[in-house]
């Protein structure tokens, strides 16, 4: 077969369609990427040995950028168009995000190829309600999601993750990111871009750990806008830590973490049920229909994850999580529980047997 999958943006929609995508080529089907043209995308696939193309679409911001994101809008869907005609796909998945949308819409009237998409999250966003009124299946990661696409058929599949983090912690990590294997090592990370308020949420509350810090080490996720000031706070408070702007090898620091602090994005709460992470979760609060507050809430149930809602929670959430080695270990069983390691596999065969 032919299959183009539309995903990029972010992390959270790039990394699960590449996923499927390394899965469909395993297979022998012919696989093409559409992604963003923002540098996260770029930067995440250059050593991709699965063929690109980069389309103009931006995603919607409100009224006063409207004028703009039609015009890329359509400028996607023409590039989108040109691409079916070109490569003739049998199928077009979308892994949601404004990538997706003119993907899916562009197959719709070329009539080319079966349509299916994928929603990670347990609300979906604005490019996904739209795509399923016009798709013939709908993947899910979790099944709270499926109730949004009416009598659409629904599947749920989970959440696909990269092969290299799907045999879970590897041997070596502190050594190789520069850290102590005997100090309690806590991961921040705000997405694939970093996030401003969780960079500013963990430094102010560096000050208040002083006592912990010759027994734990941080490495930090920052995007490449805080590197240098969330370093020089570290450094301030006498913390040991390694800054990266950006993570290729994501099996490192998951490796190598005791407790993560981070969004809760469908992707990353994926790769942290796989590794068996204990996490204290700050949802973004302008995510469409709050949709990580609801992820958060599914892996809280659990018992996985501890909410920091308000964040000036997150002081007193991180200091009991540290003083208490066995509430840790029990979130860690529990996030081993909401672990789905075959989802490429479930997607890759829906759009075999769709296509077929």
């Amino acid at each position: 077969m032919k299959v183009l999958i539309a995903c990029g943006g972010t992390g959270g929609h790039l990394f699960p369609g590449l996923a499927v995508a390394e899965m469909l080529a395993t297979r022998r089907h012919e696989v093409k990427l559409l992604v963003s043209e923002k540098a996260v995308d770029q930067a995440a696939l250059a050593n991709s040995a699965i063929t690109v193309r980069s389309v103009s679409a931006v995603g919607y911001t409100g009224a006063t950028g409207l004028v703009r994101f039609c015009v890329r809008l359509a400028r996607a869907v023409g590039d989108c168009l040109e691409e079916c005609r070109q490569f003739e796909p049998d199928a077009v998945l979308g892994m949601g995000g404004f990538t997706s949308a003119p993907a899916v819409l562009a197959a719709g009237w070329r009539r080319r190829g079966v349509k299916l998409i994928h929603e990670s999250n347990a609300v979906p966003g604005k490019a996904n309600r739209w795509s399923g009124k016009v798709a013939d299946h709908i993947a899910v990661g979790v099944p709270d999601c499926a109730r949004f696409f009416g009598r659409k058929p629904v599947t749920v599949t989970g959440t696909p993750i990269r092969q290299t983090l799907r045999q879970g912690k590897v041997a070596g990590a502190h050594e190789r990111l520069g850290l102590d294997p005997q100090r309690l090592t806590i991961l921040v990370m705000g997405g694939s871009q970093g996030a401003q308020a969780v960079n500013a949420a963990v430094v102010a509350a560096l000050p208040g750990l002083t006592d912990w810090k010759e027994r734990t080490q941080f490495v930090h996720l920052s995007g490449p806008r805080d590197e240098a000031t969330v370093r020089a706070a570290y450094e301030t408070n006498g913390f040991k830590v390694n800054v990266l702007n950006f993570c290729s090898a994501m099996e490192l620091p998951y490796s190598a973490a005791d407790l993560v602090i981070a969004r809760s994005g469908a992707a990353t709460l994926t790769e942290l049920a796989v590794f068996g992470l204990p996490a204290i979760l700050l949802p973004y609060p302008h995510a469409a229909g709050n949709h990580q507050w609801h992820n958060a809430k599914v892996f809280e149930r659990s018992g996985a994850a501890r909410i920091a809602e308000p964040v000036t929670e997150l002081p007193a959430t991180l200091r009991g999580l540290l003083t208490d080695a066995g509430a840790r270990a029990g979130m860690a069983q529990a996030a081993r529980t909401l672990a789905v390691t075959d989802a490429a596999e479930r997607i890759a065969d829906l759009v075999e047997t769709y296509a077929n």
